[in-house]
């Protein structure tokens, strides 16, 4: 091997070390951030009934899915500082604690990637100021981005987790995951 290839080669692998690591990085700050957020949640929403005010950027309500060891905060908002530590709520669909369609949506990527292990049946807790609700997976479906039917209004009080499809896809994914759950009980 001549001195260019040779030099090229480390230079590649360095490269490449420094992107893992930034990644890795990324990674450990979005976790730090979810978890502190769910902290504060608890912190503060420690009894139902809580009527302790709302900080500005803090968690509207954290969803529990033990059955895909899912821990997540929950954001007012989808915007990108909210999907790199947790959940958003969809704009125009009911808020956490109401009553109607609850549309919640992550990334597949980090938090919401636990939801490929989600199967009819599961149980999906969801805290909020209020208490604690218990949903029912009713039904898993995958849509195309813009089908958002799964946004309508409903009567009953159901919840809805949106994330990009298929899981492990590299790029922007073609389609939307939707688990459907409905309220068993709870607040």
């Amino acid at each position: 091997m001549n001195r260019f290839t040779v030099f090229l080669e480390r230079a590649i692998l360095a490269s490449g070390a420094v992107l893992v690591l930034l990644a890795g990085l990324v990674w450990a700050d979005g976790a730090t951030k979810s978890r502190a957020a769910i902290v504060d949640f608890e912190r503060h929403h420690a009894a139902p009934q809580s009527e302790a005010p709302q900080k500005t950027g803090s968690a509207l309500a954290v969803l529990r899915i033990e059955s895909a060891g899912m821990e997540v905060p929950v954001f007012e908002t989808t915007s990108k500082s909210a999907l790199d530590k947790g959940a958003g709520h969809v704009e125009g669909s009911i808020e956490p604690g109401g009553s109607g369609n609850i549309a919640i949506a992550g990334h597949r990527d980090t938090f919401f990637r636990g939801l490929k292990d989600v199967q009819v049946g599961a149980e999906i807790e969801m805290a909020t100021p209020q208490g604690s609700r218990v949903f029912r997976v009713s039904e898993l479906k995958i849509v195309d981005p813009l089908d958002v039917s799964v946004l309508d209004p409903t009567e009953d009080t159901v919840l809805t987790l949106i994330t990009c499809y298929p899981f492990y896809y590299v790029g922007p994914a073609p389609d939307r995951y939707i688990v459907r759950a409905e309220l068993e009980h709870g607040v």
